[in-house]
């Protein structure tokens, strides 16, 4: 009888860590096609498919730059996804480059793992999670059961990608974001401490990657 325990829990530990690679190597092609659009400025429009046990996902996946020399920051990411779509928009101030390349590598990354959560939780059975678009305030979106594990995936590739501590990602992201809350000193604090105590938990539970 333990013997059989023990091979069923070994036989889930690596079927979660073959799934873990493939969406590895995912996240890094997507990433990496990005960027190379970015680089040759080609906006584009294409079909991504892949599967994942028994299962598959298959979405539009849509890619647009846009150049605008009056940007105070070196760049902009905006993106959304759902079941059927990814669709990720840069706009870039272009005297910025190449100087901001690294940074904009880390944030494609860590877009492409948040937008990847997203259409993993729909369609995927033991990703799914109760989604509530009825969102009172940014508060509420930040907080929400689809966002969280998103924005901490997202956020952890970026530290291990930038080779910083979580904590100084997730400061980095406010700082960008700081101006979408409505009383960003007090909201920031509970939202942070929101997605760090998911993190530890879900790192205790090996189900996010490993971060400092």
């Amino acid at each position: 009888m333990k013997e059989k325990l023990f091979e069923n829990i070994v036989s889930k530990i690596k079927n979660r860590l073959l799934q873990e690679s493939v969406m590895d190597r995912h996240i890094l092609a997507l990433s990496r096609f990005i960027v190379h659009q970015f680089k040759n400025k080609e906006d584009f429009e294409m079909n991504y498919y892949f599967e994942r046990g028994n299962d598959y996902a298959e979405f539009d996946f849509n890619g647009y730059f846009i150049e605008d020399e009056d940007l105070d920051e070196p760049f902009s990411i905006h993106a959304e996804s759902d079941m059927q779509e990814f669709e990720i928009e840069i706009t870039y101030n272009p005297s910025a480059f190449p100087e901001s390349m690294s940074d904009l590598v880390a944030e494609v990354k860590e877009t492409v793992v948040h937008e990847l959560e997203h259409i993993l939780q729909q369609n995927f059975e033991d990703y799914n999670v109760e989604y509530d678009n009825d969102y009172k305030n940014n508060f509420e979106y930040l907080t929400s059961n689809a966002e969280i594990p998103a924005y901490v995936k997202g956020l952890i590739k970026r530290a291990n990608t930038k080779k910083i501590s979580l904590d100084d990602a997730m400061e980095e992201w406010f700082k960008e974001n700081k101006r979408k809350f409505d009383d960003p000193e007090n909201e920031w604090e509970k939202v942070k401490n929101i997605w760090m105590s998911y993190a530890n938990e879900m790192l205790k539970k090996q189900k996010v990657k490993k971060f400092k």
